[in-house]
């Protein structure tokens, strides 16, 4: 299974002050707190925490179907720069995290997909609707590698809000994971292994 999240850096710092009394206890184990505290740079590791989770839950949701939303029962480590594991009761969810000045996405993915992920993030023209132009940006890429028409390629949601691909009205068997915040929006895309 596989999610992914990404985070407009300059946006957060505008709108989420991490650092108001009782969020980190909120969100984050005395771990992740910890490694916040001694971080170089506080506010991307916060940041890079909550991709990690966000990316963690939208694979899970994939299996579990129904979970509540409780940052904290998704517990992350640090591995390196990029890569990282975030576990979830049983099961342990791998990721790898982009971070630079602007933004921090990370891609998640269960150990039952082995294949190699596909991840793009784009610049979003905030005069248009954000889903739209990362819904034309996933299917103009997959519509040039699988060598289709546009137009024979949609993109519909679950009932659980979980994007799935069709061509002409078939279901692909192609995983895909999308996100958006302020300037930016990403996807990741993986053959499902059904």
């Amino acid at each position: 299974m596989i999610g992914n999240d990404i985070v407009d850096l300059k946006l957060a710092e505008n709108q989420s002050n991490w650092r108001r009394k009782g969020f980190l206890e909120k969100v984050f184990s005395a771990n992740e707190q910890a490694m916040i505290f001694s971080a170089l740079e506080p506010d991307l590791m916060v940041w890079k925490l909550w991709s990690m989770k966000e990316s963690a839950y939208k694979a899970r949701l994939r299996v579990q179907k129904r979970i509540k939303i409780n940052p904290k029962d998704f517990d992350c480590q640090i591995l390196n720069d990029q890569h990282g594991i975030v576990h979830c009761g049983t099961k342990m969810y791998h990721t790898r995290s982009e971070m630079n000045d602007d933004f921090v996405h990370t891609q998640a993915r269960s150990k039952e997909i082995d294949t190699r992920l596909f991840s793009k993030v784009i610049d979003i023209d905030q005069r248009f609707l954000p889903s739209k132009k990362l819904y034309h940006a996933l299917i103009s890429f997959i519509a040039f590698h699988i060598n289709c028409d546009n137009r024979d390629l949609l993109i519909e949601k679950n009932s659980l809000g979980i994007p799935e691909l069709y061509k002409t009205g078939e279901k692909m068997l192609v995983l895909c994971s999308l996100s958006h915040h302020g300037r930016y929006g990403s996807y990741v895309i993986a053959k499902d292994q059904q």
